[in-house]
């Protein structure tokens, strides 16, 4: 038996993670957002899980705050 997430599941997921990276950083989603030439609104609803597929937005943001996705 294989535990699959829905697409909604991983964005759900991927949201908690990207949201807390970035507040752990202490970097706010404008600031994000500038590092990533997005908009604020791309990134809060990105952490709002309404980004489906969300995985190569998420790399995205995650390696503008330093990680390797």
């Amino acid at each position: 038996m294989t535990n699959r997430f829905t697409p909604q599941e991983d964005a759900e997921d991927l949201a908690i993670v990207l949201r807390e990276a970035r507040e752990m950083q202490g970097v706010s989603a404008a600031e994000l957002a500038h590092r990533t030439d997005m908009r604020t609104e791309d990134i809060l609803e990105f952490e709002a899980a309404r980004v489906i597929p969300a995985r190569d937005q998420f790399a995205v943001y995650m390696r503008a705050l330093g990680f390797e996705a």
